[in-house]
């Protein structure tokens, strides 16, 4: 697993200020509400706009392209076939034969909808869940993931 600032660095080539980030997921199945509990857990100082869609981002569609975003990271709890609580940040055209969603269809097909509406660099993070079983909570792997991303995105925010 990277290092919160080897995580940061990463995201700080992709995030402007003026980029969204939209956390996605399904706090009632376990590790599916690790990017729901990451927009929580971001403070509201962060340079960017975030948007809480729980499982339902296509209807911040038009929230999302109101802000004109410079780019887009959608957070989301996908199969990686990794281990448990492994992030990887992939750009969206390379998310083509990624897993689905833990609560969908795969991430790609709001990317492509955003696409059309708002042309822009659009990224996966994705977090490899560990547990989806109904009224679990996070599983260590992933909320340590959790964590490392919320540390991340803090300290990427400084070099925005």
């Amino acid at each position: 697993m990277d290092s919160p600032a080897q995580l940061a660095r990463r995201l700080a080539e992709v995030l402007t200020p003026s980029s969204a980030i939209v956390c996605i997921g399904n706090e009632l199945r376990g590790d599916d509400g690790a990017g729901v509990v990451i927009a929580r857990k971001l403070p509201a100082s962060l340079p960017w706009k975030v948007f809480d869609t729980q499982t339902a981002p296509e209807s911040f569609l038009g929230k999302i392209v109101a802000v004109r975003p410079a780019s887009v990271l959608l957070i989301d709890a996908v199969d990686l076939a990794a281990p448990a609580g492994t992030v990887r940040l992939v750009p969206a055209e390379d998310i083509t034969g990624q897993g689905p969603s833990t609560h969908g269809p795969a991430p790609q097909a709001f990317l492509e909808m955003l696409k059309q509406l708002h042309p822009c660099p659009r990224w996966l993070l994705g977090i490899q869940p560990q547990s989806l079983e109904l009224g679990s909570g996070l599983s260590q792997p992933v909320a340590a993931a959790v964590e490392l991303v919320v540390q991340a995105l803090r300290l990427a925010a400084q070099c925005a």
